[in-house]
């Protein structure tokens, strides 16, 4: 019930927090003057635009897997946001709130393809069952929805060509930002494939 009740408050959060961009169309053709009445030249290079995307993520671990849904935004060459629910299906596995802060340096922008090298690092906000121990009868013991604050470090390669929006990279996860192998970090391959708008 709870993983339900937080799903749904993600979800809702995601929602209302989609915000419209106003683009405003410039007219090349017209010269811009300085102050002393001379035109300025206008460079036809490609800049790259910020873009918002919405996508479905695959996260690889040792011996397990997340699958989630992921929305956010990359701003070449600045700073976006990267919000994503996660889980993993097993009886006891986890259920996952990443809140991240990326920074985007910008490769390529041609047309309507960008290419950007993308590190985001934040909080994962994570409810699971934890194991206690075996009882007198040798029976698993669970203390069932415990809540937990981890850290998350993603550096991905983020690709949007025209609509299509995907992302490939390494996704390290730390539980309770602890980050030695004994205490449950783990670190595996992350991609995802979306929409941009």
């Amino acid at each position: 019930m709870k993983r339900l009740l937080f799903t749904a408050f993600m979800a809702t959060a995601f929602l209302f927090g989609a915000n419209a961009q106003t683009v405003i169309s410039n007219d090349y053709s017209s010269p811009i003057t300085g102050a002393d009445g001379q035109g300025v030249s206008q460079s036809s290079d490609d800049e790259a635009e910020s873009y918002s995307y919405g996508a479905v993520g695959f996260y690889s671990f040792d011996g397990f897997e997340n699958w989630g849904v992921t929305y956010g935004g990359i701003n070449p060459n600045g700073i976006g946001l990267d919000f994503a629910l996660r889980m993993n299906f097993k009886k006891h596995g986890n259920f996952n709130a990443d809140v991240l802060l990326n920074y985007s340096l910008g490769l390529v922008s041609k047309g309507s393809t960008q290419v950007a090298l993308t590190l985001a690092f934040g909080p994962s906000f994570r409810t699971q069952d934890e194991f206690k121990g075996l009882n007198d009868k040798l029976k698993e013991e669970w203390d069932t929805g415990k809540f937990f604050c981890d850290g998350v470090l993603n550096p991905r390669l983020s690709i949007k060509m025209g609509k299509l929006a995907l992302s490939a990279g390494y996704f390290y996860w730390a539980p309770k930002f602890k980050f030695s192998k004994d205490d449950g970090a783990t670190g595996g391959f992350n991609c995802s494939l979306g929409l941009s708008f």
